[in-house]
């Protein structure tokens, strides 16, 4: 089976690329931008590195040529206008992987509120799942919240400030529920997918322990220090002000930080969890999580 990847440089497409060469059938396309994206530890002789230029209709029918599945990471959160670019990519992927033949795209969004009152930074990734799916090709939608790695942004948010702030004034906003999850659970329910038949627009929302934003700092700060941090939620945090002090603790740059901290505010679990059914078992812990991510942290 052939496997095309855009937006494999990346931290997930890193991490599913490694799950995907485990099985030997497998042989994957990976697209990068500049050679200086390619990873120098990621070579295997059923892994292909291909230059691609997703506006560029030529480029993105060239790079998908041959494959049968498309799995979509491309995500432009940080760009001045990540909402219009998002739909336009995805849209230039849609009409290449017509051109191309693809019978299965495979893509990773975001858990949207069930009042669908999301920050831009949520809708955007429902609607590119959306316009993916709008080209008459099967689309399989994995959902998740935030994704725990070492190179997530969103983990190194939680990070930083647990470590450097035992004790926080926090938005009353971070009583908001979330259902983090290993990225690297999360590239596995992507790589089974690719196995799975699927009819239509699907989505699979995922999850591990769903728990209170707060509480996962506070449980962040025990893997760290063996303590939980202090938390002390306050109505006064503007959404700006906000991402202006997660950007002076941990140096996130500020227009993420405004994206990220936007999705805070509301409720982000799976409404139906379907990892198990996906990949026939429960998602490492949460605690458990932390704790490895921690030590990793410790000898980096």
């Amino acid at each position: 089976m052939n496997i095309a990847i855009l937006g494999a440089p990346g931290c997930v497409g890193q991490n599913l690329i490694k799950k995907l060469m485990e099985i030997p059938e497998y042989e994957v396309v990976a697209s990068y931008r500049t050679e200086n994206e390619i990873p120098k530890d990621l070579q295997d002789k059923r892994l292909t590195w291909k230059q691609v230029n997703l506006l560029d209709p030529t480029s993105a029918e060239n790079f998908l040529h041959g494959a049968e599945i498309l799995i979509y990471l491309i995500h432009s959160l940080g760009a001045k206008n990540f909402e219009q670019l998002d739909i336009q990519l995805a849209n230039a992927a849609g009409k290449a992987s017509q051109k191309a033949a693809i019978k299965k795209i495979i893509y990773l969004g975001g858990i949207v509120p069930e009042n669908h009152q999301a920050s831009p930074h949520l809708m955007s990734r429902m609607k590119t799942g959306q316009e993916l799916a709008s080209h008459g090709i099967p689309v399989a939608e994995v959902r998740a919240s935030i994704l725990l790695e070492t190179c997530s942004m969103s983990y190194l948010i939680v990070y930083y400030l647990a470590k450097r702030l035992p004790v926080m004034i926090t938005p009353q906003w971070l009583n908001s529920l979330c259902a983090p999850i290993a990225l690297g659970d999360a590239a596995a329910c992507l790589a089974a997918l690719a196995s799975r038949e699927i009819k239509g627009h699907e989505i699979f929302e995922i999850g591990s322990d769903i728990v209170r934003y707060k509480d996962l700092l506070s449980l962040c700060g025990k893997a760290i220090r063996g303590i939980r941090n202090i938390i002390i939620p306050v109505p006064l945090f503007t959404v700006h002000f906000s991402a202006l002090w997660v950007e002076l603790i941990t140096r996130v740059p500020n227009s993420v930080a405004i994206a990220l901290a936007e999705g805070l505010r509301t409720n982000t679990v799976p409404a139906r969890n379907r990892f198990k059914e996906v990949t026939g078992r429960d998602p490492i812990p949460l605690e458990t999580v932390l704790g490895q991510l921690a030590e990793k942290m410790r000898t980096k």
